[in-house]
This record gives structure tokens, sequence and C-alpha cells, in this order.
């Protein structure tokens, strides 16, 4: 028995030596003092050069004496060298790419002269105008600031107004509303562009931007209304002006319908967007090592953009490898904490936070993952506060872990006292341009549009080519063609959906 326990005693010992290892392998590694602990003795002996010949993904590389690239190699070297910075390039200027493709769509598709000039999706948003999972089931309305043209620049935001307003790479600046400075009461708010030096009178909601263009985006609620209702209450209610000047004319449009392209591009031109930016931004709103980056690929500020037929036909593969990765980090996420309930396929949109960081780090994936599927950043898109704020689940997948296809049926049921404060929607999406799927029927099922329930007070919610008989309004039709994701909002998500007490259940396949 003594013998037993001993055993016992050492193997106990034994796991916890082994158990506390890593912890203190970087423990040491955090604290090592070279001047005690560098290792031992080395020469130049020691010293392992890479080989004179290196096989890689892109060829076979030769070095003439050992190290001299010879001209066959020099070229897949600078080749390669140039394509894997442009797709990072690509995909870390991403946020900036489709904050300009929002704004420049607006001011082209939409017809705007000044800042003063809003658009209102006062019939709500349509496939036609491919806003990253954008929803249609609220009005909105958008505005475009310059800084640069118009100074100072005045927002007068109605009372009871939600939404939020990013600088030009997509960094968050204020809300309004409730969640807002102005509280929902309303107010002016006062955007102040780069080196400002002026004085900043008194009443206003002051708001420091560190780039020229921003891009205001609001929902409209309630009285609101749609249709002329809708054009008409933000014409008279929403102003954007030059503190210089006052206030003057605004232009509503009902871009309804409209068709815009506001999704950066994926091919070559996206440079070529990107050099727009550069060119009109200030240096400082990027870091020295992205401005980098770019001048080794021949951007950079004050200078001309001439790309030969080489470096387009790098920047055309850049962008397709970029968007490859970036639909690899969205729709197949390796993250451990991108599903928002452990055995469900529901995913996160924010993982972690809206600033995309971790452990003081730059998240850079899951930044990819916002910014490849949606718009907009706020604190209160990913609400912690019981009837505040949004949230927001994507799912790819069914309860088997499949890929949505439009050419099966499903069938999703909702748990009864879905936990919202507002209403809940779920809508379809096209995963390639992950805007509003164009299937040619009903594409978003919601609370405020009246649903059939079963007795037990849930909901379920059928995609597929035909509605079953009686479930019209249950009914989402897919593109046989093609795949489709959802986006299941939550307006003013209460306990049950915080706490994780209340669970969506996954997509079943019907066929």
């Amino acid at each position: 028995m003594k013998t037993k326990l001993l055993v016992n005693l050492i193997m106990t010992g034994l796991v916890a030596v082994c158990m506390a290892a890593p912890v203190y392998a970087e423990s040491a590694a955090e604290t090592r003092n070279l001047f005690k602990a560098a290792g031992p003795k080395q020469t130049a002996k020691d010293f392992k050069p890479a080989p004179d010949k290196i096989k890689t993904n892109f060829g076979t590389l030769k070095f003439e004496g050992g190290a001299f690239p010879d001209k066959a190699s020099t070229q897949r070297i600078y080749d390669e060298l140039d394509l894997q910075r442009a797709t990072q390039a690509y995909m870390d200027f991403l946020p900036s790419l489709s904050l300009y493709g929002i704004i420049k769509s607006q001011v082209r598709d939409f017809k705007f002269k000044s800042s003063s000039d809003f658009a209102v999706m006062a019939d709500f948003m349509k496939p036609s105008e491919n806003y990253l999972t954008g929803n249609d089931v609220t009005v909105y309305a958008f505005a475009t600031l310059d800084l640069k043209v118009d100074g100072a620049t005045v927002m007068e935001i109605p009372s009871g107004m939600y939404g939020n307003a990013n600088d030009a790479i997509f960094k968050y600046l204020t809300d309004f509303g409730p969640t807002g400075p102005d509280k929902g009461k309303g107010g002016k708010y006062l955007f102040l562009p780069p080196g400002y030096k002026g004085k900043v009178p008194q009443g206003y909601f002051v708001i420091h931007s560190a780039g020229y263009r921003i891009w205001a985006m609001m929902r409209g609620f309630g009285e609101v209304g749609n249709g002329n209702q809708a054009v008409n209450w933000f014409k008279e209610r929403l102003k954007v002006y030059p503190l210089a000047s006052g206030p003057r004319d605004n232009t509503v449009v009902n871009a309804s319908g409209m068709g815009a392209n506001t999704l950066t591009p994926e091919d070559a031109s996206a440079f070529t967007m990107l050099n727009e930016i550069i060119q009109y931004e200030p240096a400082e709103l990027f870091s020295a090592e992205q401005l980098g980056r770019l001048a080794s690929l021949g951007l950079e500020k004050g200078k001309p953009f001439n790309p030969d037929a080489r470096m387009t036909g790098i920047f055309n593969q850049a962008a397709k490898q970029g968007v490859a990765m970036s639909r690899a980090i969205v729709y197949a996420s390796r993250d451990k904490e991108i599903n928002y309930w452990s055995n469900r396929h529901w995913e996160k949109m924010f993982i972690r936070n809206t600033e995309f960081v971790n452990n003081g780090h730059n998240d850079i994936d899951a930044r990819t993952l916002w910014h490849y599927q949606a718009i907009c950043v706020s604190p209160n898109l990913l609400s912690t506060t019981p009837g505040v704020g949004t949230a927001y689940l994507t799912s790819f997948r069914d309860k088997e872990g499949n890929y949505l296809l439009g050419d099966k049926t499903y069938r999703l049921t909702v748990p009864a006292n879905p936990p919202v404060k507002r209403f809940w929607a779920v809508t379809a999406y096209d995963p390639m341009s992950r805007s509003l799927l164009d299937s040619g029927g009903n594409i978003t099922v919601s609370s405020t549009r009246g649903v059939d329930t079963n007795p037990d007070g849930s909901v379920d919610i059928y995609f597929g080519q035909k509605a079953p008989r009686g479930k019209e309004k249950n009914f989402i039709k897919t593109d046989p063609k093609k795949g489709f994701f959802v986006v299941f909002r939550f307006y003013g998500p209460l306990k049950g959906y915080i706490e994780k007490t209340w669970t969506l259940n996954d997509f079943e396949l019907m066929e």
C-alpha cells in the first residue's frame, strides 16, 4: 500500500510538473537575462545558410556562387515579392477601400452634388443596391461629408435617429441617437478636419476626424414612414453644411431601386482606387509601414501611379488572392471564438470587439471578417446592455456543417420569445457580393411583417424554391444556381441573447 501511495504521489507530481512546463517556458522566455543565459558558445561554423537551390511554390530558385540569384530566379523572386505585398495591401486597406467605394458610389450613382445631398432607402434597400449585408426592413439615410471641400462641417441630426459616422479608414467616429452624445434628442454635430486651428463654437457635439471623407448612416423608425413620407421627413429634418457658410438647401433622393455599386473591386482597378485614397487623404492617416509597402508597389503620395503590364497583372492576381483569403476568413473561419453558441453554427460578425484588437495587437483576421462582409463600425453593433443597440449573427452552414445551397430546401426554427426589445429579422445574402440575395422572391422574414407561429410560440422559416402550403409568410426564396447565407438581426437584444440562455437552432436540410 505504501509503495502504491508513493507511486501515486510521484505520478501526481510528474503530471503537475508537465502541466506547469509550458507556463514556465513562456515565463522564462519573457524574463530571460541574456547576460546569464545566452546559450553555449558558437563560432562562424555554427551558421547554417539557406542552400544555393531553394524549392518554392513559385519555382525552384538558383543562386550562383552560393547566394547570387540567377536572372530567372531574380524575376521569379520580384514577381512573388510584389504579389505578396500587393495581396497583403489589398487586405490591409480593405476598410479604406470599402468606405471609399460607398461614398464614391453615392456621388456617382445617386448624383450627389455636395455634402448637403442625401440618399434615403425610402422603399427599403433592393438587390440593385449592393451594400454589404444591408437590410431591407429599415429605412436608411446616407450622407457623404468631405472636410477638405467644406472644412469644419455641421450635421443636424433629428431626434429619435439611430446611426453612426465613420472616417476614411472606416474607423468609428460617433453614434447618433440614443447611443450617441445626443441621447436620442437630436442635436448639432460638428466634424473638424485634420489639423483644424479655428475656434470651436459652443453648442455642438464636437468630433475630430483624422481623415477628410466621412460616411454617415442613419436608420429611421416609426414616424419616419416610407416612400415620399420618408423622403420629406429627412428633407425637413436632416441638415449638413459647412460651419463657415451656415445652412444651405439640401437634396434628398429616394434611392430604393436606383441601382448602385458600392463594393470594392476584385481586380486590378482596386489599386487605382487605393491610389485615389492615398493621394487625397492626409499621409498621417496611415502608418509608415503601410505607406512603405504601397511605395514599393508604385503607389506613393504626390507621385503619378502608372503601373506597367507586369504590375497590372500582379495587381489583378493580388486582388483575386486577397478575395480568396477573405472568403476563407469569413466562410471557413479558423478562429476558436467564432461560434456564438458552442453547439451551433451561428457565427459572430465581430469576434471579440469593434476595435479589432486582441491582447494588445491588431486582430487583423477579425478586421477582415467584418469588413469583407459588412459596413459601419460602432461599439453599439456589439450590444452588451439589454435593450440597447443591435446584435448580428451569421450562418453559412446547416446542422451537419455543410454550406447552405440555393437548390436545397431548409427549415430554420426560431424558438419562442426571441430576446429582443424592438424586433428580429433574418435576411438572405449572396455569398459572392455579400449583398441582398437577388432570387426574384422574398428574402427577409421579420417579426415586423407578421409571421405564422407554432402552438408553442416558435417560428418555422423555410428556405428554397417553393413555400410549403400555408407558410408563405415564413418563406425565403433562394437562387438554385448559387449558395446563400443569412444574417439574423436582434434589434435591442435582451438578456436571453446577451447571457446565451436563449439559443437559436441550426438550419435543417429537408431533402
